[in-house]
């Protein structure tokens, strides 16, 4: 009879709140990874960072230029074609080439920035995975929540419901003189009490949805509504905690360790580039170019004919001073490289501290859901025969209260217990990759 009343107060909670559309989790969490702000930010810097890798990339094809030059003299000035001192006469001249040139060495700075640009579009796609992860559980967290809220709000409005039903009974019993006036008032404050708890909790239903929007980034208009179940939410009788080959494989595949790897390469090849301003650069470069001059008779297409002027360069960069730039850079790049392999060490230490965690607080969890299961219904069992009693003039309307209130309390105990260790269920079964 005791489960039989536990499984009738259980089924009570299942009652909707509005026909809204309802949602399950998986819907919800989509919804969010398509729609949520900090994820669509961290994908334009993802978008970013292969920009910049793809000018790294550009870098190494050669600069081609056209210029077109149209020049006026009024003064003094050389015909080029004569060799001749022209003073105090209007010259045009008017000159056309077009050059080229690329860099052949340069101590594979260029090299090593593209391999660090590369590196930099890994950094940005795992730190969006991570985002991702993140967010997954903190909708996760969030739909629970308000799975526990409803919950809660439909079992507080049956509670007051059955109250409101068993004051009319003591209205009755104090009228036929079995129980006295004061076991009204009484009842009159537990009604009081239990429609502001019925208050409380449909704020909590009205702020756990907007939590929960806000992370989906949800139109406020939008109908919505949780499921009623939360995949199998069923209790275990223990914990699977994580294998060693599991916790490996979890940090081998986790996208913050990997982001802390790939920043350290990346800073490595930093290194490397300012490592390469040191040395000499070698650059190439060739143009091809012609010019008209108005102080020469010729035809305007004979004098560029004439006047053609292709050119070969080859370039030779040696550094000698440069204010300690490169130097300082080159400082710089290996502080930053210190710091990368600081933080992977870090957060490695705070991964393995989080699964190890996880296990704990799961096996912790389930603890506390059993012990609150066994005590919802020793209270339940209490509640039935107090109540009985009261109706029946053997006992008070304190007892039957104090009863009725632990009653309350244990389930919702049982209830934050249950979704608790859902959730932690949950939580580590995201270590299972």
């Amino acid at each position: 009879m005791k489960r039989n009343a536990l499984i009738l107060l259980f089924s009570l909670l299942a009652v909707p709140l509005s026909a809204q559309e309802t949602w399950p989790l998986e819907r919800c969490i989509q919804y969010a990874l398509a729609h949520n702000l900090d994820i669509r930010e961290k994908q334009i810097e993802v978008a970013v960072r292969q920009t910049d890798l793809t000018q790294q990339r550009l870098r190494w094809l050669p600069s081609v230029s056209l210029q077109i030059g149209e020049d006026f003299n009024w003064g003094r000035s050389v015909d080029m074609q004569e060799l001749v001192i022209i003073r105090n006469d209007l010259t045009r001249s008017t000159g056309i080439s077009v050059g080229a040139s690329l860099p052949l060495f340069d101590g594979l700075s260029r090299h090593h920035e593209r391999l660090a640009a590369k590196k930099a579009v890994e950094v940005a796609t795992l730190e969006a995975a991570d985002l991702r992860s993140v967010l997954e559980t903190d909708v996760t967290r969030a739909y629970l929540e308000l799975m526990l809220a409803k919950q809660i709000h439909a079992y507080s409005r049956e509670s007051h419901a059955t109250i409101m039903q068993q004051r009319e009974r003591t209205a009755r019993l104090v009228e036929a003189g079995s129980q006295p006036k004061s076991a009204l008032n009484e009842m009159e404050a537990q009604v009081a009490a239990e429609k502001a708890a019925l208050v409380s909790a449909e704020t909590r239903v009205r702020t756990a949805t907007l939590a929960l929007t806000r992370l989906m980034n949800l139109p406020g208009d939008t109908p919505f509504s949780v499921g009623e179940h939360f995949g199998p939410d069923t209790v275990a009788v223990r914990v699977s905690l994580l294998t060693d080959a599991q916790t490996e494989a979890w940090l081998q595949w986790d996208p913050r360790l990997r982001s802390a790897e790939a920043r350290i390469a990346q800073r490595q090849f930093e290194e490397r580039a300012a490592k390469g301003r040191f040395f000499p650069s070698l650059s190439a470069a060739a143009s091809y170019g012609s010019f008209y001059s108005s102080t020469n008779d010729s035809p305007f297409r004979t004098q560029l004919d004439e006047n053609r002027n292709p050119s070969v360069t080859l370039r030779l960069c040696i550094p000698i001073f440069d204010s300690w730039q490169a130097a300082t850079q080159l400082k710089k790049s290996r502080l930053a490289l210190e710091m990368a392999r600081l933080t992977a060490e870090k957060m490695q230490t705070q991964v393995l501290e989080e699964m190890r965690s996880a296990g704990i607080e799961a096996e912790n969890c389930l603890q506390r859901y059993l012990s609150s299961e066994e005590t919802l219904q020793a209270m339940q069992s209490l509640l039935e025969i107090t109540e009985a009693k009261y109706n029946l003039g053997a006992a008070t309307a304190l007892d039957y209260l104090v009863a009725r209130n632990n009653r309350l309390k244990a389930v919702s105990e049982y209830l934050q217990a249950k979704w608790q260790y859902l959730f932690q269920l949950r939580l580590l079964e995201r270590y299972r990759p």
